[in-house]
């Protein structure tokens, strides 16, 4: 299945410049061609063309900046994409510069994660410092696994050194992502009341493996990586036992923004494909172990 690719309004005037500019390009360079022959062919133009100085190096200026235009953006096409490397923990000015930019009132955040806090901390600090400017409507969706379920990591060592199923651990990581669904709820509340924006903040689980995190922002910017560390460490609450737990606050996600080109517009729309799709299978927050 080939995945849709959603473009702005922008993006669609340059595609449809850039396939306008083609054809004028090849118009031109056909006209100087029929020009030439029949100035060679046919005597009254070719004498009318005769000694016309400034016509012939207007016709070679224009025929220079033509092929110039075609070789840039040959370059252009050929040049790999700029894509950015960013720490999760400078997503919070990007969640800036969308809360703050005057084209728009509507943000749209989904997101994909372990417990969702790389994106619930910044994201909340900038929505309470929202000021009384333009009200803005936000919509939240963040997918973390079903911590309901039996699974290795998170999980603990057995005796053997092996990981194993730990359901205290997974019942402190599921009450946990239900507080910040309770207080996203309550943050809502806030913000309506105060007239700073229109929140609407959505919590779902899935049985799915808690390495894969990425982020996006109204469907154009996409910040896109993995939990590259698994740690040990003693457990916070009784009994005493070795857990294993994912860290990813420090992780370097790559930014792709659908603006830069074809590449970026299209792993923007399959990241956006694949989460929309996860998000139609996936389940409210529900109890659990230790709840």
């Amino acid at each position: 299945m080939i995945p849709s690719v959603r473009r702005t309004a922008r993006q669609r005037a340059a595609e449809r410049w850039a396939n306008a500019e083609g054809t004028v390009t090849k118009a031109l360079l056909l006209g100087v061609a029929v020009l030439g022959l029949v100035a060679q062919f046919v005597p009254p133009v070719g004498d009318a063309l005769e000694g016309k100085t400034y016509l012939g190096g207007a016709i070679l200026s224009l025929v220079g900046f033509v092929l110039y235009s075609e070789v840039r953006r040959l370059n252009d096409a050929l040049r790999p994409e700029v894509r950015d490397e960013v720490p999760s923990t400078d997503l919070e000015q990007y969640f800036d510069q969308a809360l703050r930019a005057k084209r728009q009132s509507r943000v749209t955040v989904d997101a994909i994660g372990f417990t969702g806090e790389t994106v619930l901390y910044p994201l909340g600090r900038k929505l309470e410092g929202l000021d009384g400017g333009a009200r803005r409507v936000v919509r939240l969706r963040i997918l973390v696994p079903d911590f309901t379920a039996p699974m290795a990591i998170p999980g603990m060592l057995d005796e053997r050194g092996r990981a194993v199923d730990d359901p205290r651990f997974r019942g402190e990581l599921l009450r946990k992502v239900r507080e910040y669904e309770d207080e996203w709820r309550a943050l809502a509340r806030s913000l309506r009341q105060s007239e700073q924006a229109e929140l609407d903040a959505q919590f779902r689980v899935l049985r799915i493996t808690p390495l894969l995190k990425f982020c996006l922002i109204n469907g154009e910017e996409l910040f896109d990586g993995i939990y590259d560390k698994v740690v040990e460490r003693p457990a916070r609450t009784p009994p005493e036992r070795q857990v294993l737990d994912l860290m990813g606050y420090q992780a370097v996600l790559t930014r792709w923004r659908a603006e830069t080109g074809a590449v970026g517009r299209a792993r923007v729309a399959e990241r956006q494909d694949l989460f929309d799709m996860l998000w139609r299978v996936a389940s409210p927050l529900g109890g659990g172990p230790g709840s």
